[in-house]
């Protein structure tokens, strides 16, 4: 299940001790300024397959599948984890399995989940 997985990378990435991290000015690591630079390219509308494989070091199968998923819910998930970083919130993200794309989006205050259902496999667009 490579694609569960992907998304359980991408989870990781955005919980809340990575989004603390990111707002931390005081770590000037070569590092998490290289970090820091990927999250502020995610900003670019249509860059969501890019820099998650670059950031998170994604199989080109991994981002085959991400980039399987329909262009606007790809900018929905983009525009909601930009979002959420901003206001130092963390990201939970979730997969379930599905015959279609689908994406639900919850903002509770202190969080957002994002929840991803679809296909096991990469479909061609």
């Amino acid at each position: 299940m490579p694609h569960a997985l992907t998304v359980d990378a991408v989870a990781s990435a955005l919980s809340l001790a990575s989004v603390a991290a990111l707002a931390n000015e005081e770590d000037q690591s070569e590092e998490m300024g290289n970090v820091r630079a990927l999250v502020e390219r995610l900003g670019e509308p249509g860059k969501f397959v890019e820099v998650s494989a670059e950031l998170l070091g994604l199989s080109e199968e991994q981002a085959a599948y991400l980039d399987a998923i329909p262009k606007a819910l790809q900018e929905a998930i983009r525009a909601t984890v930009v979002a959420a970083v901003a206001d130092g919130k963390a990201v939970h993200v979730q997969y379930s399995p599905g015959y279609d794309y689908e994406v639900r989006l919850w903002d509770y205050g202190e969080a957002v989940s994002v929840h991803l259902s679809g296909p096991y496999g990469a479909r061609p667009n």
